[in-house]
């Protein structure tokens, strides 16, 4: 009986200790390219490693040249760290709140902030002198994107989609996409939003282009009211150390000639009437490859079922760019092969909100409206709504937004 008591109480005992490993974990590493490393909080060295390590409060993570890695973060979201970036992970301290702590030391992380993550902030930026701005998504806005950029003179947050709600102790402020803040020293000090950046709109984020000899690619932004000229770059990586173009136009747009199958990066600029160079927008991918691509849909995932009772909510549906400025045209039906339309909507954007779909089973798919359509997916995918919610007509043909 005392030997039987001894095993339930060391049993107890792993498992409490179990428990208290994974509560340690702040952070995880999703994909990790090229080399990067971590410095322990009880190691006295750096020491390389690969998706699936975890991190805890107070471990430094950097990448190398040619480097990044994306950390998905305790309490939802994530970071991607450009290549020559230091980070390094930690928990919230009170009053802060929030799922984890980054205290960005030099180079540059991209996130991503769910529309549905925890109300109390899954991210903390940690500034100059302890200074905690925290980061949460508006509800109903959908999922924000931003940029967080060490200087000389500061730590830029700049927000590329949606719009982020920044709060320390009593301060809050509320930044839109198109703008930044400088968040170093706290938002106390932060009188006035920084002066807007360019806008990229064509291509898409993360444009995939069927290779071709031929082949040109039209760059184009949103022009800003005061702009002289624009900075044009195009690299091949994150970083834009290998520069393929470097040039300065005075129009909005910019036509790229790929000079091979391959990744590229482009960013745009502003220069005022002095030529000084705006925060430059945000980098976009364009990936050129040689056989057309497919399997460009991006959101809601294959299966997915929305919560009971928000069948009368909007569903957003978003998927890639092919590059140019085609027309989409996104179906949803009843039938795998998308045969027994309920919608479909045509135009340009890559992303479509629709009201909310009557209870039951659906199958999507977007296509490229040409002759004949040409799909953006191997296989439609399934979606499920639950709940009551008013019907939508069958076979309505709605034109998209602008």
């Amino acid at each position: 009986m005392v030997a039987g008591c001894s095993r339930t109480s060391d049993e107890e005992g792993a498992g409490q200790a179990v428990s208290r490993e994974l509560s340690a974990i702040v952070a995880t590493c999703a994909v990790a390219r090229g080399p990067v490393e971590t410095l322990r909080t009880a190691n006295a060295y750096w020491e390389p490693f690969e998706a699936g390590a975890t991190f805890r409060s107070g471990d430094w993570v950097r990448t190398g040249p040619d480097a990044s890695t994306r950390i998905e973060l305790r309490g939802g979201g994530r970071i991607e760290l450009e290549e020559r970036t230091v980070v390094r992970v930690e928990r919230p301290s009170a009053p802060a709140g929030g799922g984890s702590v980054v205290a960005l030391e030099s180079g540059t992380a991209r996130g991503l902030l769910p529309e549905d993550a925890p109300p109390d902030g899954p991210l903390v930026l940690r500034g100059d002198n302890g200074r905690q701005v925290a980061l949460t998504v508006e509800a109903h806005a959908g999922p924000a994107e931003f940029r967080v950029t060490r200087t000389p003179r500061g730590m830029h947050l700049s927000v590329s989609r949606g719009r982020l709600l920044l709060s320390e102790g009593a301060h809050r402020r509320t930044l839109e996409a198109g703008n930044w803040l400088d968040v170093a020293r706290g938002l106390e000090d932060a009188e006035h939003d920084g002066p807007p950046f360019p806008t990229s709109l064509s291509p898409g984020v993360d444009a995939r282009i069927a290779w071709s000899p031929e082949l040109r690619i039209p760059l184009s932004w949103r022009p800003l009211e005061g702009a002289r000229s624009y900075q044009v770059l195009v690299a091949r990586d994150l970083g834009f150390t290998q520069r393929i173009v470097d040039a300065q136009v005075q129009g909005s747009d910019f036509t790229f000639v790929p000079p091979e199958p391959g990744m590229f990066v482009w960013r745009v600029a502003a220069l005022d009437a002095e030529g000084r160079p705006s925060e430059p927008g945000f980098a976009r991918r364009i990936f050129v490859e040689r056989q057309r691509p497919r399997g460009l849909l991006v959101t809601p995932r294959d299966g997915y079922v929305a919560p009971a009772g928000s069948a009368s909510e909007d569903l957003v549906f978003a998927w890639q760019s092919t590059g140019g400025a085609p027309r989409y045209r996104l179906v949803v039906a009843r039938d795998r092969e998308l045969r027994q339309p309920v919608l479909a909507r045509e135009g340009s954007p890559q992303q479509v909100v629709l009201p909310g779909l009557a209870p039951g089973e659906y199958y999507w798919g977007v296509y490229v409206v040409e002759d004949p359509p040409v799909p953006l997916f191997q296989k439609a995918r399934r979606l499920v709504v639950r709940g009551p919610s008013r019907d939508l007509a069958r076979d309505a043909l709605l034109p998209m937004a602008p």
